[in-house]
């Protein structure tokens, strides 16, 4: 289910000049943040716990391989447009044990609790970094995941799904892009004399900072705004630029999101903000 392009609009830009800055003419340019968990419920067994974002507890589903769709509930018909999956071990999990078969994942919706399944997209995961999947709003009551092999040390570990954020504008140079920035704790061993013993990873994670430019008041305050509130207790998927790269990642910003006017008069706003990202030692 592709995203159907937005056409492009001019803004001004600082200088006050009527210089226009034209923006990317597809949304999928844009940066999504998926923030807004509308799932409550789950008819899966054991599945309670993918609906919190506790990175720490998993559901591990029984049998090898697992075959049986796992469903999750909105509270009423709901409009979404992206589904994500964070803190899980769909390549890693599949591969070990002398297992090398891949996973295909197929994502649908129902627009009714145990209504005929509409398939959305079906994705082969060639890592264990986040999962964030987009596509043109549907509406809908249930969501579900199929999958064609499991391995028995299978695990998944928050699911979210409802109306990602679109930023108003790109990110442009200068992005380190976080499942390439690895921010890891080691405990190195050394001996007496000075001879490297071995080392041992004690924390592991990613991390990136990410900035806008040029972005609106109104849209800022209308759109932006409940981003940070929620930011400030909650961990959130973000795809910095889903045109180009698949990468995704779950974390939580590391202080407080703080805009500011830019100069020339404009009145438009920049921000910035860091994250750590969720990422398994064993990964």
């Amino acid at each position: 289910m592709a995203i159907t392009p937005k056409s492009s609009v001019d803004i001004p830009n600082t200088t006050g000049i009527i210089t226009p800055i034209t923006p990317a003419t597809t949304s999928l340019a844009n940066a999504r943040i998926g923030y807004k968990n509308l799932l409550t419920a789950t008819t899966t067994s054991g599945a309670q716990a993918m609906l919190t974002p506790n990175t720490w507890e998993r559901f591990v589903p029984q049998g090898s391989p697992f075959n049986t769709p796992i469903k999750f509930q909105f509270p009423e018909l709901t409009q979404i447009d992206y589904i994500a999956i964070g803190a899980h071990n769909l390549y890693s999990g599949l591969t070990s044990n002398n297992n090398p078969a891949p996973v295909a994942i197929t994502l649908s919706y129902a627009t009714s609790i145990g209504g005929t399944p509409i398939q959305i997209e079906t994705l082969t995961p060639d890592s264990d970094d986040a999962l964030m999947v987009l596509f043109d709003a549907v509406n809908a009551h249930e969501i579900i995941l199929s999958f064609t092999t499991f391995a028995e040390s299978t695990e998944l570990g928050v699911i979210y799904s409802g109306k990602s954020l679109e930023m108003e504008r790109p990110i442009f140079g200068g992005h380190s892009p976080a499942v390439l920035n690895a921010n890891t704790q080691y405990q190195s061993t050394i001996s007496e004399s000075g001879q490297f013993l071995g080392r041992t990873i004690t924390r592991q994670g990613v991390e990136a900072s990410y900035s806008w430019r040029h972005l609106t008041s109104d849209w800022y305050r209308s759109e932006f705004q409940p981003f940070v509130q929620a930011a400030r207790k909650t961990p959130f998927f973000i795809k910095w630029r889903p045109d180009t790269y698949e990468d995704t990642v779950f974390g939580h910003t590391t202080g407080d999101i703080s805009p500011t006017i830019m100069t020339g008069g404009s009145r438009l706003m920049e921000v910035s903000f860091k994250i750590k990202g969720h990422q398994d030692i064993n990964a």
